[in-house]
């Protein structure tokens, strides 16, 4: 699938997701406990606040896209009458 997540970009915004929902931290203090347990970002830098928001962000807006309901619009129907 074009676009699709990485496992380790799929774990990573996981964790991120898991430490804002269920510890309510911040972005920074995210970044710092992502640090600590070994994890970097999906291009092997160094993770940041600005970093965590944006896969934070971007997760999220994935996930919705993922889960809406498909949009079907259906025009243009011509009926032969033979």
């Amino acid at each position: 699938m074009l676009g699709s997540y990485s496992e380790y970009q799929q774990e990573l915004f996981s964790r991120v997701r898991q430490l804002r929902k269920t510890k309510g931290l911040t972005f920074k203090a995210i970044a710092d406990a992502l640090i600590a347990e070994g994890y970097k970002s999906p291009r092997g830098g160094l993770l940041g606040a600005e970093s965590v928001f944006s896969i934070y962000k971007k997760g999220v807006g994935r996930e919705t896209r993922l889960n809406a309901p498909p949009v079907v619009l259906i025009k243009g129907i011509e009926v032969d009458g033979d």
